[in-house]
Parts: C-alpha cells; structure tokens; sequence
C-alpha cells in the first residue's frame, strides 16, 4: 500500500512532500527549499529499497507531463481515496458478472454491488488501519472473506437458488492472475 511507503518518504529530510501515481510504481519527490538533490535522492533509495531507481529525465519528463494532463498523483494523506474508488469499480465490475451468472436482475446486480462495495470498504479501511501491506497481492487472500460477507448481507433478499449461484460466482470472481 501506497501510504506508509509515501510517509516514509515523507520523513526524509529534504522532502517537502511525496507523492506516487494511481499504479505507485513512480514517485514524485517535491524538495524543501534548498535541499541536496543528491543528499534526499539516496536518502530516499535507502528507505525504498535497492530496487528503487530514478527515471532519465526523458522517463521522468514523460511521467509528470501525464501528470499536467490530469494523471492524478497522490500524497499520503490521499491514497486511502484511491482504495476507494478501486473498491467501488470492482465490486461494480464483479456484482455485474456475479449476477449474470447467479440469473439476477439489476435490482439484485446492485444488491450485490452494494454488499461487495461495504466489504471491499471495511477490507481496505482494515488494512490501511493496520499500516498496509507491502503488495496488493494481499487482497487476493482477503477476497474469500469479502465475497461470504457480501453474499449473508444478500441472502434475505434472494431467492435460495440464487443464492447458491452467487455464491459460485462470487467465490471465483477475484483470482491471482
């Protein structure tokens, strides 16, 4: 998770704020007035790891152009609006499949929706509480859990064989790559 990388970052002397893109892969360092360029950029490798490295100036360019474009770049106080909308597209991307699958109509595609959004929600609040993780991959082995809570938040308001069907579709909606 992107917020305790971009508060480390933060921490270090010289750096005004941080701030990384919606993927995190590229950060962006803003200096304090009269920070050492060279004295903050190891600084900064040395709380991000060995595999950290700075872009050319044309990779960099590049980045922040999309940057001027509107190519959101976030801080640490900001990422949290990020999980959010990540958890909003997905459960409106999983409830639609889910509830093919499961022969629902809208109104139970956005039951499901609905459920998917408030236990993806209380997921990321959890994890983001707990300091984060060092890979998204985390969410992979919380989707079980989300996807059970999800369907009991459903299952009054569906029929039983629907249920069971949600519940396939659900179960097999989020999978590591």
């Amino acid at each position: 998770m992107l917020a305790p990388v971009l508060a480390r970052l933060d921490a270090v002397a010289g750096v005004s704020r941080a701030r990384a893109e919606a993927s995190g892969r590229f950060l962006l360092l803003e200096l304090s007035p009269g920070a050492g360029a060279d004295r903050v950029l190891e600084a900064a490798r040395a709380a991000l790891g060995r595999e950290a490295r700075r872009l050319s100036d044309a990779e960099a360019r590049e980045q922040l152009a999309a940057r001027g474009r509107g190519d959101p770049w976030l801080g640490a106080d900001e990422v949290m609006a990020l999980s959010y909308l990540e958890g909003r597209i997905l459960s409106t991307r999983v409830s639609a499949e889910a509830a093919r699958q499961a022969g629902l109509d809208a109104v139970g595609r956005d039951l499901v929706a609905e459920a998917l959004r408030i236990e993806t929600f209380a997921a990321v609040e959890r994890v983001h509480a707990e300091g984060g993780r060092s890979s998204s991959g985390w969410f992979y082995d919380a989707w079980p859990a989300v996807a059970a809570a999800a369907l009991e938040r459903c299952r009054s308001q569906l029929d039983p064989g629907r249920v069971e069907a949600l519940g396939r579709a659900l179960a097999g909606a989020v999978r590591r790559g």
